[in-house]
């Protein structure tokens, strides 16, 4: 069908009504996305993803000096309890906590909490439960609850019934709820609140989101809450007088609820919280107490308020797509309406009470007003947009994209100039290697190698150009600009050297054993764009610097290196890496030679790497000046402390050929490349 040359203004009533339209229905279908099994779990992720990302916008609140302290059995205290004379290993002996149950009450604690569970028998079981019977002040003890509310077993002998707390109550790795209670049997957070006569808010009889206040480790080493190592107060408690040595003071747990728990490795039940990767459950049972006693949650706002909610940005971001003229201001609109969105989300959330407005609704209906806007918009007026849309098609990389939206008058032929740093990678025999596989094998492992290649070269945020057979071309630098392009370029070879290595296993399972890559990094001036002609093109680089790129893949075998970089690029990365210089060398096609360096590892490298570098580069001076003896006793010496020092071992040999057929008097100590 042939568009007309001008568009035929639309009436504002119409655009109105469809803006509605498209606002209604966007709302209607996140909605409805809730009921469906499949989509409600990936709605309820999307949900938990970005109310973890709400969490880690909050400021940290220190609860350090808050209600509660954790007498912590970390991994100091393992040490030094199991440690002679002691010889405890865990579960320790329970006399210490009985020991410190009359430590704590003597110091004017409020309540003793244990996230410990005494279900097995073991030592000093009766001092245990004297302890807990002769207690003045609470002492609530972990437990799990069975399927009937019941307790479970529990060992210590007691003549008064203990204040249970169920603590199975952590169903997925990442905690955000606390229930009042596991088959009716109160959890330990209710059960402290209870046995302290805390009013309790209303809420309580429902799980609830739970207030976090912190990380449980900061990167400095802080914590939010006061942690305690419980070797320290055993010491307190078998001799108060010498409290002070090991750090412990009365005032540390005067009116103070103690929570007593592991955070040792093997000893707690490890989850993570929306603030800490790392979260053990005793901080978890803390949460929820200090959620109980200041009568704190995280609110959610109703169903209805999240349904209007999508319903206003929808018809925002509709009206915003269909009103202007301009793609630029349509997008921008939109990209304002989701920024609203966020930013009212964000600011209910980082308030002094948390109220969270569950994002999934509202930005699937926003991206669905968007794009149906944008359809509309599309299907009335907009032929720009199809040309966009076309050109989208033929990009794999999102940030090619990105800027392809952004701009579209990018999508004309021919491109820009600018200093890049490319990569080429190629499979070390690939040939034999395919011709001994059937296809469909060759396919499989072909495929998940590039996959594990590509994968690293995009988080070092490289754009991926092509696959040329199992060869891989990327850059850096375009299309956005990248100051950094050769260190990213240098990290993210040496991120797909180390790969190779760790998949192994996996390639020789696909008949690829002993699979290596060898790469080429150069770095210069380069063209980038689109490449092609009107009916195809390809955003792509070209250029001299390019091509020298692809000549030092290729001479890797030359020397039996695995990453060769241009002097260029080395002098870009110098002091980030440790690299050597292995060669003059003239490549196919180039009439001037160039300083080839080793890619090696990161800096600070070993000293080995660095005897390896130091001895090279000395050899290849003497090789340069064709004092060959020197040259070849070091080199030897090289090569016998690293046998796998493979272009120790090429140079070595180029010496060994020239002493039988001197250079000509005018040798410069260039390498000729002979073929690619």
């Amino acid at each position: 069908m042939r568009l007309p040359t001008r568009l035929t203004p639309q009436h504002p009533l119409r655009k109105l009504l469809a803006a509605a339209v498209v606002a209604a229905t966007a709302m209607g279908l996140a909605i409805a996305l809730h009921l469906l099994p499949g989509a409600r779990i990936a709605m309820a992720a999307l949900d938990n993803t970005l109310y973890d990302a709400f969490y880690r916008l909050r400021a940290s609140e220190d609860r350090t000096h808050g209600p509660i302290v954790i007498v912590s059995a970390d991994e100091g205290s393992m040490e030094k309890l199991a440690a002679p004379p002691l010889n405890y290993g865990w579960p320790w002996p329970r006399i210490l906590w009985a020991q410190t149950i009359k430590y704590l009450q003597d110091c004017g604690a409020k309540a003793v909490v244990f996230d410990v569970i005494f279900k097995e028998p073991r030592g000093f079981d009766a001092q245990l439960g004297q302890a807990i019977d002769a207690a003045k002040i609470p002492v609530i003890l972990a437990t799990d609850s069975r399927d009937n509310g019941l307790p479970d077993a529990f060992s210590p002998k007691v003549k008064k019934p203990p204040a249970f707390g169920a603590t199975n109550i952590l169903q997925s790795k990442t905690v955000r709820e606390y229930p009042p209670d596991v088959h009716g049997l109160a959890t330990l957070a209710l059960r402290t609140a209870q046995a302290l006569n805390a009013p309790l808010p209303a809420w309580a009889v429902a799980p609830w989101r739970l207030h976090f206040f912190g990380p449980y480790q900061r990167r400095d080493g802080s914590t939010t809450y006061r942690y305690v190592p419980a070797y320290s107060v055993f010491k307190a408690a078998m001799m108060p007088a010498k409290a002070a040595q090991v750090g412990i003071s009365p005032e540390m747990f005067r009116g103070k609820i103690v929570l007593i728990g592991g955070t040792a490795a093997g000893v707690y039940d490890l989850k993570s919280s929306p603030l800490s990767a790392l979260y053990p459950g005793v901080e978890v049972h803390a949460t929820a107490i200090e959620d109980l006693l200041n009568a704190q949650r995280v609110q959610p706002v109703g169903m209805a308020a999240t349904a209007a909610s999508a319903f206003v940005i929808s018809l925002l971001a509709a009206l915003g797509v269909i009103l202007p003229r301009r793609a630029a201001v349509k997008v921008l609109l939109a990209a304002i309406a989701a920024v609203l969105l966020i930013g009212t989300g964000v600011e209910l959330f980082v308030a002094q009470h948390i109220r969270w407005l569950p994002m999934a609704s509202p930005i699937i209906a926003l991206l669905v007003a968007t794009v149906g806007a944008f359809a509309w918009s599309y299907l009335t007026e907009d032929r720009q947009r199809r040309l966009v849309l076309k050109a989208l098609s033929q990009y794999v990389s999102p940030k090619v994209a990105s800027e392809i939206e952004r701009n579209p008058a990018s999508l004309k032929l021919g491109g820009q100039r600018r200093d890049m740093t490319v990569m080429f990678t190629d499979i070390q025999g690939f040939t034999d290697l395919s011709e001994s596989m059937e296809s469909e094998k060759l396919s499989e492992m072909l495929n998940f190698y590039l996959g594990e290649m590509s994968a690293l070269i995009l988080s070092h945020n490289g754009t991926l150009d092509k696959y040329i057979g199992d060869a891989i071309m990327s850059f850096w630098n375009a299309p956005v600009v990248q100051p950094d392009h050769a260190l990213l370029a240098c990290r993210a070879a040496l991120a797909m050297r180390d790969r190779e290595a760790q998949i192994q296993s996996e390639l020789a399972a696909l008949g690829a054993k002993g699979m290596l890559t060898r790469i080429g990094i150069n770095t210069g001036p380069m063209i980038f764009g689109n490449m092609g002609a009107p009916q195809k093109f390809n955003y792509s680089v070209l250029g001299d610097s390019v091509n020298l790129g692809s000549r030092l893949e290729g001479a890797n075998k030359f020397y039996g290196s695995r990453i060769l970089i241009a002097e260029s690029t080395a002098r870009l990365v110098e002091g980030h890496f440790a690299m050597r210089r292995l060669d003059m060398l003239r490549v196919k096609g180039k009439l001037k030679p160039l300083a080839v360096y080793e890619l090696l590892c990161a800096s600070p490298a070993h000293e080995d790497t660095n005897f390896r570098i130091r001895q090279y580069e000395e050899s290849l001076k003497l090789y340069q000046s064709q004092s060959w003896d020197a040259a070849q006793a070091a080199l030897s010496d090289l090569h016998t402390r690293f046998p796998d020092d493979l272009p120790a071992a090429a140079l070595l040999a180029r010496i060994v050929r020239l002493r039988g057929d001197p250079p000509p008097p005018d040798w410069d100590g260039v390498y000729i490349a002979k073929d690619k």
